[in-house]
C-alpha cells in the first residue's frame, strides 16, 4: 500500500461523527491519502463506533485508514493499518498478531529510528519538525535539517514527517525528500479543511 502524500489524523474532539460525512469526504477529493484515528481518551467502544463511521465514509473516497497505537481497534474495524510509537507494542509483534496489516512506526532520534527499522516497519514517521501543541510529550524539534539526517538514515524505508506541519511550512519539509507528511491541527482544525489539504500539497510543487 502507497503510503506517499498526505496523512490527515483526526479525533472525536477536531472532527466529531456528526462532521465526518463532509469532512472525509471533502479531504480526499482534494487530495488526502490516508486518514489516521487517533483517540487518546475514552471507552474502547466509543473508539469503535467513531472508527466505523470513518470506514464508512473513507472506503467509497478511496483513502486508507490507519488506526494511531491500537493493533486491536484496527483489526476489530478492518482497517488497513496500525501506526505504533515508542510505547506500543513493537512492530515486530504487530506483524505476528496482524500480519496483513500496514505498519508504521514512529522515532525522533537516530536511536529510535534505528531500533524501528530493525523489526522492518512499512514507513516510518519522524517528528516532530517543528514544536507542536497536539502531543504533550512531543521531542524537541528536528527542524527540515534533522528531518532531512534521519530521513537519510531511513534508507528505502518511506518516511513521513509530522510535528507542527503548515501551508506557510510545508514546501522546506517537502524538500527533504519525505515520502509524505502527516498533520493534526493544519486541516482538522482548519476552517475549510480541503482548501488546507490543497495548500499542504501545493506546498511540494514549490519545494
Amino acid at each position: 500500500m502507497d503510503v506517499s502524500g498526505l496523512h490527515v489524523l483526526i479525533d472525536p474532539a477536531r472532527v466529531p461523527p456528526s462532521r465526518l460525512a463532509t469532512f472525509v469526504p471533502a479531504i480526499a477529493r482534494a487530495g488526502a491519502r490516508v486518514v489516521q484515528i487517533r483517540i487518546k481518551e475514552g471507552s474502547a467502544r466509543a473508539a469503535l463506533a467513531y472508527g466505523t463511521e470513518v470506514l464508512r465514509w473513507a472506503r467509497p473516497a478511496g483513502l486508507l485508514v490507519v488506526v494511531d497505537d491500537r493493533v486491536d481497534w484496527a483489526l476489530a474495524l478492518g482497517a488497513d493499518g496500525v501506526h505504533v510509537g515508542q510505547e506500543d507494542m513493537p512492530v515486530r509483534d504487530v506483524r505476528r498478531i496482524a500480519p496483513g496489516l500496514l505498519v508504521g512506526a514512529s522515532a525522533g532520534t537516530s536511536d529510535e529510528l534505528a531500533a524501528a527499522l530493525a523489526d522492518g516497519p512499512d514507513y516510518v514517521g519522524i517528528g516532530p519538525v517543528f514544536r507542536t501543541g497536539s502531543k504533550a510529550d512531543a521531542g524537541d524539534p528536528l527542524g527540515p535539517e534533522g528531518l532531512h539526517r534521519l530521513s537519510a538514515e531511513a534508507g528505502p524505508v518511506p518516511v513521513v514527517a509530522i510535528g507542527g506541519i503548515r501551508p506557510d511550512n510545508a514546501a522546506a519539509v517537502w524538500a527533504t525528500g519525505v515520502a509524505g507528511i502527516a498533520v493534526i491541527a493544519a486541516v482538522a482544525e482548519a476552517a475549510d479543511p480541503a482548501s488546507a489539504v490543497r495548500a499542504l500539497l501545493h506546498a511540494r510543487n514549490r519545494a
